[in-house]
């Protein structure tokens, strides 16, 4: 399948694209890719196998929207909680550090942890994949400026230095939440209080100096 620049996002599909998604990736997530029949996927959803190739070009493209749907996961709606904390008004500086490390890096938040497994089983699939890896790379381009502009809008705020580079911050609060998918599998997990402690001297150190 030739790669095409989705015209519409993922989150603006109506009603029955979503469905259709959402079909999808339960089948997917419960029986693998390859086990992905367009006709249960159809059922599942409540319309006719007809409908899906009005969103979808075929079942590979249904595929790779799955796990474009699973690497957006959350995040971007994580960028927009965070986002209307900084501007305009009073700033809660406790709810930005509060969001960004008792939500965005907690190991032990089990949902959490879905979230970045479900990110690492669309990377992984991108491996071998170079239509998806261009899918990805658009929707992760997409992420990044958000997170960018966030990141500017607080350094006018003052919630960032102005000498702190804004593309290493971006890429950081990216790469460290995925990381915690480790604890999946981690023995001897620090306690709450010692990653939250050791996060916040961290990021306090991002503030500028008084």
């Amino acid at each position: 399948m030739l790669f095409r620049s989705r015209v519409t996002p993922l989150d603006e599909l109506p009603e029955a694209g979503q469905a259709i998604l959402t079909a999808a990736r339960e089948l997917v997530e419960a029986n693998g890719p390859t086990g992905l029949r367009v006709t249960e996927v159809a059922e599942r959803a409540g319309v006719a196998v007809g409908l899906m190739y009005h969103y979808f070009d075929d079942r590979d493209d249904l595929v790779a929207a799955v796990r474009e749907a699973q690497f957006l996961a959350r995040i971007e709606a994580d960028i927009v909680s965070l986002s209307r904390m900084v501007g305009p008004g009073e700033l809660d500086t406790q709810a930005v550090l509060s969001i960004i490390i008792d939500d965005f890096s907690d190991p032990r938040n089990k949902k959490r942890r879905e979230y970045r497994l479900d990110r690492m089983d669309a990377l992984v699939a991108a491996r071998h994949n170079k239509d998806l890896t261009k899918r990805l790379t658009i929707a992760q381009k997409r992420l990044s400026t958000s997170i960018q502009k966030t990141i500017e809008r607080a350094k006018a705020d003052g919630i960032v230095a102005h000498d702190v580079d804004t593309k290493a911050l971006a890429f950081l609060l990216e790469v460290l939440p995925l990381g915690t998918a480790l604890a999946n599998v981690y023995a001897d997990l620090p306690t709450q209080e010692a990653w939250h402690d050791l996060l916040l001297r961290m990021f306090v150190g991002l503030m500028p100096q008084k």
